[in-house]
C-alpha cells in the first residue's frame, strides 16, 4: 500500500513536471497558423507596407491566446514595416517593446535585431546618442552569440551613425568592419552595398583611387548576380567619382554607359542625365548640359522628386542667365520656387507630427497613471467601508485625512505641470516659425541643425517635465541646448557661457528641472536680441555652505520704463510661477531671489542681473 502510494505521488511529480514543460516550451514557440500569416504579411512588407501594418494589427488584437515569441514576433514585423513606411516614431515605440519581450524570452537573436532597427529608427529622427546607444549593444549581443551577419549590420549602422555626424574616419573603419564580415557570407546583394558605402567614404575623403576600387569590386559582384539595375547605379556612382577626381573624359563614359543600359532594361532613373548635366557644365558645354538636365528633369516631375527637381532647376535657372533667355529663367525660378514652399510644408508637418505623437505618448503614460490613482482610490475605499463596522471612527478619520493628503498632493503635483507648460508655448510656437523662415531661404544645413536642436529640445521637455528633480549636468545641458538654439534662431548675435564650480560634482547634484530657464529667456528675448552686437550671457553656478549660488548677468538693453511697462504682466507671472516652486520646497529659498537692474557710472542701463540659492 505504501509502495503504491509512493507510485503515485511520483508519477504525480512527472505529471507536474512534464505540464510546466509544456507550458514553457508553448509561450516560446510559434504556431503554424502565425507562421503562414506572418509569411503573408512578409510579402506585402516590401511592397505594401501599409496593407502589411494593416493585417499584422488585426493579429495582433484579434487572436486569441498568443504565446510571448508570437506577440513579440508580431510587434517586430509591425516594426519593420513602419520603419519601411517613413514612420519612425511610431517604428522605434514599436520595436521597443518587442525588445523587451524578446529580453524577457533570453532570445538574444531576436533583441539583437530589434536593437538595429531601434538604432535606424533613432538616426532617421536625429536622436544620435539614442541610435548610438542601441548599435552598440546589438554589436555586444551579437559578439556574445557568436553571429556574424548581426554583427556586420551593428557595424553598418555604426557606419552609418558616424558618416551622418561626417566622422568619415571613424565611418571607414565600421565598414570596412562591416565588409570583413560580410564578405565570409554569401549574401551578394549585401555585399554590393557595403562596398558602395565603402566606396561613398573614400569619395568623402577624397582618396579617389581607393573609391573607384571599391566601386570596380561592386561591379564585379553586379555583373556575376546579372543585376543590371544594380549596375547602373554604379556605373553611375563612378562616373560622379571621376567628376569629382577631376577625370570628365572617364566621367562621361561611365555616365553614358549607365544611361544606355538604363534604356536597355526600360528603366527610369535620372540620376545619369543629371551627372552628365553637371559634367557639362563644368566643361562650359551649356547646350549639352541644358538637354541632359531636360531629360533629369522629365523624370524627376513623373516620380514627384521635388527635392531634385528643385535642384535641377537651380542649374536650369543658371543657364537660362547664362545665355541671356530671362523669360526661362523667370518660369523655371517660379516653377521652383513653388517646389520650394510645398516642400517646407511637408517637412514642417512632419516635424509637427513628430512632437505630436511625443505628446500622445505622454498623455496615454497620464491617462493610465491617473487610472491606477483611481483603482488604488476604490480599493481603499472599499477596505474602509469594510473595517468602518469595527473600527468607525478610527477608519473614518484615517479615510478624510488620507483623502484631504492625496487631494493636496494632487493639486501640487498638477501646479508644478502646469506651471512648467506655461513657460514653453511661446518658444515653441516662435522657433517653429524660424525653422520655416530657414528653410525658406534654402539652408538646409543650418535648418537641418536648428531641426536636430529643437527635437532635442522638444524630447527634453517631454523628459523632465514630470519629474521632481534631475541632476544639475541634464539641467545644465538643457539650459545650454535651449542658449544654442537661440542663437541660432538670432544669428549668434550674442554669447554665452556657463562657470561652474570646480568642486561642484553635476552628476550628483539634484536640482528641480527647468529653474533657469524663464530668466534666461527674459535676457535673451528682452535684452540681448535688441543688441545688435557684443551681447553676453554668463550663467555662474558655485557652491555655498548649504547649497547652491545661481547668477543669470546679460549685458543687454537694460529694462526702461517703456520696457518695464509692456512686459510687466509677463514677468511678474513667471516670476510669481518661480517663487511658488521655491516656496512648495519649504526651506525659504524665495528670501534669497532677486532681480536687479544694472547702471553704469553715467546711470545708463547695461544689463540685468538674476540671483538665487537652492538648498540642498
Amino acid at each position: 500500500m505504501i509502495l503504491k502510494y509512493k507510485s503515485l505521488k511520483q508519477l504525480g511529480f512527472y505529471a507536474f513536471i512534464f505540464l510546466t514543460f509544456f507550458a514553457c516550451t508553448k509561450q516560446d514557440t510559434i504556431r503554424p497558423s502565425i507562421e503562414k500569416s506572418l509569411l503573408a504579411t512578409d510579402s506585402l512588407t516590401l511592397t505594401q507596407p501599409e496593407q502589411s501594418i494593416l493585417k499584422l494589427d488585426s493579429l495582433l488584437q484579434n487572436s486569441k491566446h498568443l504565446t510571448t515569441l508570437e506577440t513579440a514576433i508580431l510587434l517586430f514585423n509591425k516594426g519593420e514595416a513602419l520603419y519601411l513606411n517613413d514612420k519612425y516614431q511610431e517604428a522605434f515605440n514599436t520595436h521597443l517593446k518587442c525588445n523587451e519581450l524578446f529580453a524577457e524570452l533570453n532570445d538574444t537573436y531576436n533583441e539583437s535585431r530589434s536593437l538595429i532597427s531601434l538604432s535606424g529608427a533613432a538616426l532617421h529622427m536625429g536622436d544620435i546618442e539614442t541610435a548610438q546607444k542601441y548599435a552598440l549593444k546589438a554589436l555586444s549581443l551579437a559578439q556574445l552569440i557568436g553571429d556574424n551577419r548581426i554583427e556586420g549590420k551593428a557595424y553598418n549602422q555604426l557606419f552609418k551613425l558616424h558618416f551622418t555626424l561626417k566622422d568619415y574616419d571613424n565611418a571607414l573603419e565600421y565598414i570596412s568592419a562591416t565588409d570583413s564580415l560580410f564578405s565570409k557570407g554569401v549574401d551578394t546583394t549585401s555585399i554590393i552595398a557595403i562596398k558602395g558605402n565603402k566606396a561613398s567614404v573614400y569619395l568623402k575623403l577624397k582618396e579617389y583611387n581607393k573609391a573607384l576600387s571599391s566601386y570596380s569590386e561592386a561591379m564585379a559582384l553586379s555583373q556575376s548576380q546579372r543585376d543590371p539595375r544594380t549596375l547602373v547605379s554604379i556605373l553611375n556612382n563612378i562616373g560622379y567619382t571621376y567628376i569629382e577626381a577631376g577625370d570628365y573624359e572617364s566621367a562621361e563614359k561611365f555616365l553614358r554607359g549607365s544611361a544606355t543600359l538604363n534604356k536597355n532594361i526600360k528603366a527610369i532613373n535620372a540620376a545619369p542625365y543629371k551627372g552628365l548635366g553637371n559634367l557639362f557644365l563644368l566643361k562650359a558645354e551649356n547646350d549639352s548640359a541644358e538637354i541632359n538636365y531636360k531629360k533629369a528633369l522629365e523624370i524627376y516631375i513623373a516620380n514627384s522628386n521635388f527635392k531634385e527637381e528643385i535642384e535641377v532647376r537651380d542649374k536650369l535657372v543658371a543657364l537660362a542667365i547664362m545665355s541671356g533667355d530671362y523669360t526661362t529663367a523667370l518660369d523655371n525660378q517660379i516653377v521652383r520656387d513653388s517646389l520650394q514652399l510645398y516642400v517646407s510644408s511637408l517637412e514642417k508637418d512632419r516635424l509637427l507630427n513628430f512632437a505630436n505623437v511625443n505628446y500622445e505618448v505622454k498623455q496615454k503614460e497620464t491617462e493610465i497613471n491617473h487610472q491606477k490613482e483611481i483603482n488604488n482610490r476604490n480599493q481603499l475605499l472599499l477596505i474602509s467601508t469594510i473595517m468602518v463596522f469595527v473600527f468607525l471612527f478610527i477608519a473614518t478619520a484615517f479615510y478624510i485625512y488620507n483623502t484631504k493628503l492625496k487631494a493636496v498632493n494632487k493639486a501640487s503635483k498638477l501646479e508644478q505641470s502646469l506651471l512648467r507648460v506655461q513657460m514653453n508655448p511661446h518658444f515653441i510656437f516662435n522657433t517653429l516659425a524660424a525653422i520655416q523662415n530657414i528653410t525658406l531661404e534654402g539652408n538646409p544645413i543650418k535648418s537641418s541643425n536648428y531641426i536636430a536642436k529643437f527635437s532635442k529640445l522638444i524630447r527634453q521637455n517631454f523628459d523632465y517635465v514630470r519629474k521632481e528633480a534631475i541632476t544639475l549636468s541634464k539641467e545644465v545641458s538643457m539650459i545650454s541646448n535651449y542658449i544654442e538654439t537661440q542663437q541660432l534662431r538670432f544669428n549668434n548675435i550674442f554669447s554665452y557661457k556657463i562657470e561652474i564650480e570646480d568642486s561642484l560634482d553635476v552628476h550628483a547634484i539634484n536640482v528641480p528641472p527647468m529653474l533657469l530657464q524663464p530668466f534666461v529667456e527674459n535676457a535673451i528675448e528682452y535684452g540681448l536680441k535688441e543688441k545688435k552686437v557684443g551681447g553676453e550671457l554668463l550663467v555662474k553656478i558655485e557652491g555655498n555652505t548649504d547649497g547652491l549660488s545661481f547668477v543669470i548677468l546679460d549685458n543687454g538693453l537694460g529694462r526702461s520704463a517703456k520696457a518695464k511697462k509692456e512686459k510687466l504682466t509677463e514677468e511678474l507671472h513667471a516670476t510669481t510661477i518661480f517663487l511658488e516652486r521655491l516656496k512648495m520646497r519649504k526651506k525659504g529659498e524665495e528670501k534669497s531671489f532677486v532681480i536687479e537692474d544694472l547702471f553704469d557710472d553715467n546711470n545708463t542701463p547695461i544689463g540685468t542681473k538674476v540671483f538665487f540659492k537652492l538648498k540642498l
